[in-house]
């Protein structure tokens, strides 16, 4: 997409002005990179490294260059979301910056989540060409990470009687990101792995869901998301935990057709 790489360009020469000659990578990760972009929807992931810690002279020079390109809308520039990080940042203390969808935040330990740490090295667009290592997380890694998303996801739910349309969408998309990974063990995007869902019989109970999914993305619009389709997603990810725990196929089976029966009346989602 000619105006990503525009967008690229942009940036690099930005972060050289102010980093100069502390600026050591600049990797692009997430969907572009899985061929998942979709402009002015979403976000473009990136991890910019750096070669020594950053001080409250560039902390603030960067925060105010995303402000910049939030306000300004140029290009592509207003979807970058991301991390600066010094290149030792997962073996010794540091300082960075993180740069989120409705905030900004220094920040002293990682920010990405070991899926990103894992997608970077299997995919991930280096602007600069260098022969940069990161961490590449191990198969342990990854799956506690996941069981562990499945616990934060369902205390929120238990926390909380009103969740916005986002919440339920990320539920559903990660859900859906950790069946492809166990069943493939590569990193799938959003799209990628709603579609590979509504292709296995044993998650057909959840196809609704699924296509509802697939294509939506950040900023979403306003509504309430419907009891019913609240209590498929929590059951959606109960069989994500089956997975991630190795469990039979007829069990989820199973669960997944009780599901199905107990929405074969209901209204579909709104």
């Amino acid at each position: 997409m000619k105006l990503a790489l525009q967008t690229f360009s942009k940036f690099k020469k930005d972060l050289g002005l102010i980093l100069r000659e502390n600026l050591f990578e600049i990797i692009i990760h997430g969907s572009y990179v899985l061929d998942d972009f979709r402009a002015n929807l979403g976000d473009i992931d990136f991890i910019v490294l750096t070669h020594t810690n950053l001080d409250a002279k560039t902390i603030k020079s960067l925060s105010s260059l995303h402000k910049k390109y939030r306000s300004e809308k140029a290009l592509l520039l207003h979807q970058l979301e991301g991390t600066y990080y010094p290149k030792f940042f997962m073996e010794s203390p540091f300082h960075g910056l993180y740069i989120g969808t409705s905030r900004m935040k220094t920040i002293n330990s990682l920010e990405n989540s070991f899926v990103d740490l894992r997608l970077v090295n299997q995919c991930g667009l280096k602007l600069l060409g260098t022969n940069c290592n990161i961490y590449n997380p191990t198969e342990t890694d990854i799956l506690i990470e996941q069981q562990s998303d499945s616990l934060t996801f369902r205390k929120t739910i238990s926390q909380n009687n009103s969740l916005d349309i986002g919440f339920w969408l990320s539920l559903i998309h990660a859900s859906a990101r950790t069946l492809f990974y166990r069943a493939n063990k590569v990193i799938g995007a959003k799209t990628e792995a709603c579609q590979w869902c509504l292709k296995q019989p044993e998650l057909e109970a959840f196809y609704e869901l699924f296509n509802y999914a697939k294509t939506l993305r950040f900023p979403y619009s306003e509504g309430v998301m419907q009891k019913h389709t609240k209590i498929s997603c929590v059951a959606l990810l109960g069989i994500a935990d089956v997975w991630c725990n190795n469990k039979s196929l007829s069990n989820i089976e199973t669960r997944g057709k009780n599901v199905k029966q107990s929405n074969n009346s209901k209204n579909n989602i709104s």
